[in-house]
């Protein structure tokens, strides 16, 4: 089984668009993530971290997923690690967990932590106008973006992540948003 999936993350030059893709294949059971730099070890095991502390079953397959290096523009751990939502979706997709038929139509991005909080990365304002400009309008036009319901990127199929991945225990879904002016994320005030 093979698929690829688009994501996004963000730099001080604003918002980049990569592809991710991976295949399984029936060798020594592993999973191997490529493509994030020294960030790849610590991705990997967050990964198989979360998997087991959920009891999921995983058939004992190699797993292989990618980034597209060449599309990279900046290998920073701080700007990378909005990869490691669309590296799990692609290794639960791959793994048969996730009730979706295809994800090389989908766009999404985020973080995982390893207690299961999942959190997007919030698309700004003009988050259309940047996709046209590195998509093709007949892409576009399949295009779903996989984020929780509190996204405001109505221009798109949206696919809530949180009903998406409901059948998954202890997961938590929050959205980091990003300010319309910049690429700056905008926390919330914490007490």
């Amino acid at each position: 089984m093979e698929t690829q999936i688009k994501s996004f993350y963000k730099t001080p030059q604003g918002i980049k668009f990569v592809t991710i893709f991976g295949y399984t294949s029936r060798s020594i059971p592993s999973l191997e993530i490529n493509g994030v730099g020294k960030l790849s070890k610590n991705i990997k095991e967050k990964l198989i971290f979360v998997t087991r502390t959920r009891r999921l079953n995983i058939p004992q397959k190699r797993f292989v997923i990618c980034v597209e290096v060449n599309e990279l523009n900046d290998h920073r751990p701080e700007h990378l690690k909005w990869l490691e939502f669309p590296l799990l979706l692609m290794f639960w997709y791959l793994s048969g967990l996730i009730p979706i038929s295809k994800l090389d139509d989908c766009i999404t991005s985020g973080m995982v932590n390893s207690n299961g909080e999942i959190i997007h990365l919030g698309v700004p304002d003009n988050f259309a106008t940047m996709l046209f400009s590195h998509f093709n309008q007949e892409e576009m036009k399949q295009l779903k973006l996989i984020t929780n319901s509190a996204s405001e990127a109505s221009a798109f199929w949206q696919i809530d992540s949180s009903l998406l991945l409901e059948h998954i225990p202890n997961l938590k879904f929050e959205m980091n948003q990003i300010e319309s002016s910049s690429v700056t994320p905008s926390y919330p005030c914490m007490t």
